[in-house]
């Protein structure tokens, strides 16, 4: 499938957008109807110090069935120049798709996607991590989901992510972040997922599960697909992956990722999709495939990661639960989960520093600070006790 630009329809709008194919457009709940109706999308990529990885999949997003009308690439690197000249010289020749390579704000994946998102102009926005790699019919299965959407109920739409890339010649020497599990611990978990009481240590104590890592603080969200989508492969999720994220541009507006989240915005995309969930329902598609090859690099320490994933689903709390004190209970109930959990795992992984578990412990000492900081003072004060987190190391 392919778009072509259309005089007409630009004069129509305003502004330049592309044709899609009928069964890709649909009609906007505010009465609007006509050309201007149809669906455009945007790409938004926050980078840091990975340009190798970004110029391998960029081109992939480029090439989609259904090509983006704009990218932007939000960077934080110190060279960011650099890369700049670089996407520049690869989107040359593809004159009729927009670039806004723009320079980070603020060096973290949460405020980079709500730059990217402020200067995107499409309908719907695609944001994805510079190593994941899309699928050329990624757009396309997608934006499906939104045109059956006649009725406006569904918010954000996400993918699939497979283990085998769209082009191996494009992660092709690619270093992957360290997983810490050898052979023999993936054999074993392996084996035990065969059992149900398996399958409920490795989600309830071992938190393999977003369900049971983040706590639904506006409690469960719809789970049933809606008629008109039977028709599509696409299930009901409570969150979606930043690396593999469709959303109404207008929800994104409403609901950035949090914004006290400067040094490192560990589970910032489950807690902003969490919220999507306020405004329709988030279905994922099995069709939409892509691969996050989860490159190395621009990472910081396993026990600071620990220990920002726990304090930051404080802050969530704080800052969006109707009664926060509500929470507290569970909250210090599975920090204890968490630091059993945790340690297990590190012990099977053979990290013998045990620096997952120190991570939890770290947040054990250091919760009340953030329970005792008024929401109105988090964006102020939280991004400075980050940075003396990471730090102290």
């Amino acid at each position: 499938m392919s778009l072509v630009a259309s005089p007409a329809t630009a004069m129509a709008c305003g502004k330049p957008r592309f044709v899609i194919p009928p069964r890709l457009s649909y009609g906007l709940r505010n009465g609007e109807g006509g050309a201007c109706s149809m669906l455009t999308w945007s790409l938004v990529i926050p980078t840091y110090n990975r340009r190798d990885v970004l110029l391998r999949a960029l081109p992939l997003a480029l090439d989609q069935t259904v090509p983006p009308m704009q990218v932007v690439v939000v960077d934080s690197s110190d060279d960011w120049t650099v890369t700049r000249g670089a996407v520049q010289a690869l989107m040359a020749d593809r004159p009729g798709i927009r670039l806004d390579y723009l320079q980070a704000d603020t060096a973290s994946s949460a405020t980079q996607r709500n730059q990217g998102v402020e200067q995107a102009r499409g309908d719907i926005v695609v944001m994805i991590d510079d190593d994941t790699f899309l699928y050329p019919d990624f757009a396309e299965r997608v934006l499906a989901v939104y045109a059956a959407d006649r009725r406006g109920v569904v918010a954000a739409v996400g993918g699939r992510n497979l283990p085998v890339p769209p082009d191996a010649q494009a992660v092709s020497g690619l270093a992957r972040k360290e997983n810490g599990a050898g052979t023999a611990v993936s054999g074993l978990r392996d084996r035990v997922m065969q059992y149900r009481f398996g399958r409920w240590v490795n989600r309830h104590i071992l938190f393999q599960s977003l369900h049971t890592l983040f706590l639904k603080y506006e409690g469960e969200r719809p789970n049933a697909v809606p008629m008109e989508f039977a028709h599509l492969d696409v299930i009901p999720t409570a969150f979606i992956a930043g690396h593999a994220l469709s959303v109404r541009r207008s929800i994104a507006l409403s609901e950035p990722f949090d914004r006290a989240l400067r040094f490192y915005a560990a589970l910032e995309d489950l807690d902003a999709t969490y919220r999507y969930g306020r405004h329709g329902i988030l279905l994922g598609s099995n069709e939409a495939r892509l691969h996050h090859h989860e490159a190395a690099g621009g990472r910081i320490k396993r026990r600071t990661t620990t220990t920002f994933q726990m304090l930051n689903m404080l802050v969530f709390i704080k800052r969006n639960a109707d009664d926060p004190a509500r929470w507290l209970p569970s909250y210090r109930a599975m920090l204890w989960r968490r630091l059993l959990g945790e340690t297990i795992k590190d012990t099977l992984s053979r990290r013998w520093d045990l620096p997952q578990a120190r991570g939890v412990l770290t947040a054990m000492r250091r919760w009340r600070k953030v329970w005792n900081t008024p929401v109105a003072d988090l964006d102020r004060w939280y991004p400075d006790y980050q940075r003396d987190i990471r730090d102290k190391g």
